[in-house]
């Protein structure tokens, strides 16, 4: 005869009790806490019980109601879950959810029965605190020997998982800390390192009042200037260390470093320019770390056709970095235009002048100094593919903030670019800055041979050749993303030489990129394709919708790609991959792919001209043309008539294209009416 099916007792967050065939009960208040009691105690006499239950009742009544509430909860769940006469415990069919997270990736559920007030009962009030320590207690110490036995094979992404939770179970304990800072460096994350010692010095001072203890100074210190910390190397399965992303000490940019401490001493904007691959994020990652906390905002490919799109991923990406800023009405109306989860049920109200235009861009001046405080300076990066509302919305931001970081409420601002990729008004605007000395530019350019062999000393490459860094540096032309994609080649193919059939490469990552994706699952490449054709709609939720992918299996896959590389995060490890990406994929897959994440838009709060586009690269020309009318009236209601106009010209295009005359003769009067000049 087959055992019963055990009934499940949650007893961490909020509780509840189930059973065979998906039953689920709320037990009452005081069920809750006998069957609790009894889970955490193991037994308990009927004299115990009905003391802690019925503090203020007479036994022979405080008994009989015990009774009651017994056979209550028989009839409630069909089964006789506590057992014994005088002495009772937890039936054997119970599993109750006591136990400590087994992996560093595992959050504890919740304190013992959340939600549930025992005011009436002070006895199992303190008892159930008491307990709630207990396990607390018994989930950091497990926390602790995970992040410790991770550091000690040398599994850093494990170790830092392990150290995030503990920092959120006790983020004013300096030891936590210490570990996060540590880990970050030893896994090749210098920035991450200072940015979490910024973070633990800001919480002191603000919850304590106090400054970090000289142990985690000085150990910020030493990270701050490169020093080797001790630690166990990385061992195991990986295929790609740590370092081979991100180095752990940045290299042959004394000259930039140089230019950005004059410009901040100066309080310039500064912008840095260079090739694809050149290294201009982490140099100004690493140098805002060493001044205290940096805002981060990158460019999304595919924005720049998008009026204000950037614009949204940043107001966004502000309010979500300062949670507990509350935006003023007039502001929350404002951006609400470009953020319609800001709306709370209003329609966006149309921009018909150039004072509602002014006190639009004034919402999102106000937006950044709500959220600026505490931040040394905000990164903006690539640039190029700002649309050019939001350059017109940059430049105003600059016109109103002069000397940046000054005055406390504006951050300074490093602004990132490819070189030439800028277009030609917007290059004119910067150009004009930095020659009335309201800013600077600095061009990157590729590593030296000296630093070329300082790297790879920094990644432990050793190869059968003395020459290896020249002839990396003569092939690379020491762009540091090139360089590492062919460290990264080097180490999965156990050849560490620029040998013939590296040489045949062409001088780019993109075919040491399209290797690396070979060896990935179906499943991952899969997931790395859809992301990279979502473009700057991406989420994880809608790549699942896209692929008809549970989140579950499209987590694993990310995973994936989060091991190769070729992700971080919710992002692409670099733009150059990401193109990698679109350029390996085939033109079916690629219509496919257009086609689904067409159809999943046209029911997500994005521009109508994202689903347009996506309907146009899949080649449905009749599908695309209302959606390019719809960006059309979107745009006039922002005010920017020629990104109008242009979107009546797709239209028009569109139309003619699906043999559409009435379409195509209602965009093009629907175009003459704008009176503005075609693009």
């Amino acid at each position: 005869m087959a055992e019963p099916q055990p009934y499940q007792l949650v007893i961490r967050g909020p509780p509840g009790l189930h059973g065979p065939g998906g039953a689920t009960w709320r037990p009452e208040r005081k069920t809750l806490a006998l069957l609790t009691y009894l889970a955490l105690e193991g037994e308990a006499t009927r004299l115990a019980l009905v003391r802690l239950l019925w503090p203020d009742t007479p036994e022979g009544a405080a008994r009989n109601n015990l009774v009651h509430l017994l056979r209550r909860l028989h009839r409630l769940t069909g089964a006789a879950l506590v057992d014994g006469q005088e002495t009772l415990a937890l039936s054997a069919q119970i599993d109750v959810d006591t136990r400590v997270p087994e992996g560093p990736g595992q959050l504890p559920p919740g304190p013992l029965l959340q939600g549930v007030e025992f005011d009436e009962l002070p006895d199992f009030a303190e008892w159930l605190l008491a307990w709630q320590e207990r396990l607390e207690a018994r989930e950091l110490r497990a926390l602790a020997q995970q992040a410790a036995a991770a550091e000690q094979r040398g599994d850093w992404p494990a170790a830092l998982s392990a150290a995030a939770l503990l920092l959120e179970r006790d983020p004013l304990s300096e030891e936590h800390w210490r570990r996060a800072i540590r880990l970050h460096y030893l896994a090749g994350d210098r920035p991450a390192a200072l940015s979490t010692y910024h973070r633990c010095r800001d919480l002191l001072r603000r919850e304590l009042g106090c400054d970090p203890e000289p142990e985690t100074v000085a150990l910020a210190r030493r990270i701050d200037q490169g020093e080797r910390l001790p630690g166990p190397p990385p061992r195991g399965p990986r295929e790609l260390p740590l370092s081979m992303l991100r180095p752990p000490v940045l290299i042959g940019r004394e000259a930039a470093w140089a230019q950005l401490e004059a410009a901040w001493a100066a309080g310039q904007t500064v912008y840095i320019t260079g090739a694809p691959g050149v290294g201009k994020t982490r140099l100004a990652q690493d140098f805002v770390a060493s001044k205290g906390r940096a805002l981060y905002l990158p460019g999304h490919p595919g924005a720049e056709q998008v009026p204000y799109a950037a614009a949204a991923h940043n107001a966004r990406a502000r309010l979500a970095a300062a949670p507990d800023v509350t935006l003023p009405e007039w502001v929350r109306r404002e951006i609400s235009r470009v953020l319609p989860e800001l709306r709370a049920g209003e329609a966006a109200q149309p921009i018909h002048s150039e004072a509602d235009r002014l006190n639009y861009f004034l919402a999102h001046l106000e937006v950044v100094r709500l959220t600026g405080q505490g931040v040394a300076a905000v990164i903006s990066d690539d640039v190029q593919h700002y649309d050019p509302a939001t350059v017109e919305l940059g430049a105003f931001f600059l016109t109103q903030s002069l000397p940046l970081g000054q005055r406390g409420d504006v951050p300074r601002h490093i602004i990132l670019y490819r070189q030439g990729a800028l277009p030609p008004l917007t290059q004119q605007r910067i150009d004009a800055l930095v020659q009335a000395g309201a800013a600077v530019r600095i061009d990157l350019d590729g590593l030296d041979g000296h630093s070329v062999s300082a790297l790879l000393d920094e990644l432990k490459v050793t190869g059968p050749s003395p020459a290896l860094a020249r002839d990396l540096h003569e092939w690379t032309g020491g762009n540091p993303q090139h360089l590492l994609e062919a460290v990264r080649h080097m180490h999965q193919s156990g050849e560490y030489s620029v040998d013939a059939a590296l040489r045949e490469r062409a001088r780019t990552v993109t075919p040491l990129v399209a290797e690396r994706l070979a060896r990935l699952s179906p499943r991952a490449l899969q997931g790395a394709r859809g992301a990279a054709v979502l473009g700057d709609a991406f989420t994880l939720e809608r790549l699942s919708d896209v692929l008809r992918l549970g989140l579950l299996d499209l987590t694993a896959a990310w995973e994936e790609l989060e091991a190769a590389q070729v992700v971080t995060g919710e992002r692409f490890s670099h733009d150059t991959v990401r193109e990698a990406v679109l350029a390996s994929l085939p033109a079916p897959v690629r219509s496919l792919l257009h086609r689904a994440s067409a159809r999943v838009l046209s029911g997500a709060p994005v521009h109508p001209a994202r689903v347009a586009r996506h309907w146009a690269e899949a080649g449905e020309a009749a599908q695309a043309a209302p959606w390019f009318m719809r960006a059309a009236e979107d745009a006039l209601q922002t005010l920017r008539p020629e990104e109008a106009g242009a979107y009546c010209d797709e239209a028009a295009a569109a139309y003619r294209a699906s043999g559409d005359a009435e379409g195509e003769r209602r965009a093009l009067e629907a175009r003459a009416g704008l009176g503005t000049p075609p693009r």
